[in-house]
């Protein structure tokens, strides 16, 4: 995949990604609200730091290609995304109460789990419809 097409694909990623989780958290939310809200919560908790280090990535300045600090810099941002994930939970858990953890840790898990699978979905019906 060429670098200028990255974003697009990733954000289609994101976007079906956010959407998958709301339609599980609305679902839960109509047997357990404590249940849907939290999984919804899950799921921003991935999307959020997510989202950010990968529009900070790819709008950063391209005129510099020296890979080591290019390497640097998304060793960088990996940090400051891992550390804003951390901030949120630390909010959502001193913050939100009640609060399902397990749903929460449920939904983040299966965010990631979805951010794994999601590009193979992609790139087969991208592959199918050429």
């Amino acid at each position: 995949m060429a670098l200028n097409k990255a974003p697009d694909w990733l954000i289609k990623t994101l976007k079906i990604q956010v959407i998958i989780l709301l339609i599980v958290g609305v679902g839960l939310f109509i047997t357990s609200a404590v249940t849907g809200y939290s999984v919804i919560l899950g799921g921003a908790i991935y999307s959020l730091p997510a989202y950010w280090a990968m529009r900070r990535e790819f709008n950063r300045s391209k005129a510099n290609n020296d890979p080591k600090r290019t390497l640097v810099q998304m060793y960088g941002n990996q940090i400051l995304k891992f550390s804003f994930t951390l901030v949120l939970f630390a909010l959502a858990f001193s913050l939100v109460k009640p609060l399902d953890g397990l749903a929460l840790l449920l939904a983040f898990i299966g965010s990631q789990v979805l951010a794994a699978l999601l590009p193979v979905v992609i790139a087969k019906q991208t592959s199918v419809n050429r």
